[in-house]
């Protein structure tokens, strides 16, 4: 889980940087976005599957979070869309 949310930090920190330095790439955002919600759900996986049926106990915080783990990936836009979106904005269709 950490190589997944080091990834993760790196990238959104590569985000800031661009943004504070008006360089940002609007198709690697996307990609960005992709890469966090891929890196919430797998996480939110590999925990339930460690805490076993204690993460079905409802009021354990790990069950609430997957629970609302797919609200929160479709929230700012779905996958398919957000990786379409970047294919076009980088110039790979």
């Amino acid at each position: 889980m950490i190589r997944h949310i080091s990834a993760t930090q790196a990238l959104v920190d590569q985000m800031v940087w661009a943004y504070k330095n008006d360089k940002l790439d609007y198709g690697i955002l996307a990609l960005c976005k992709v890469q966090a919600s891929r890196t919430l759900d797998f996480c939110a996986r590999e925990c339930a599957q460690i805490l076993g049926g204690a993460s079905f106990i409802k009021g354990v915080k790990i069950e609430r979070i997957y629970r609302d783990v797919r609200a929160h990936v479709i929230g700012g836009g779905s996958e398919e869309i957000l990786l379409d979106f970047a294919a076009r904005q980088l110039g790979y269709t």
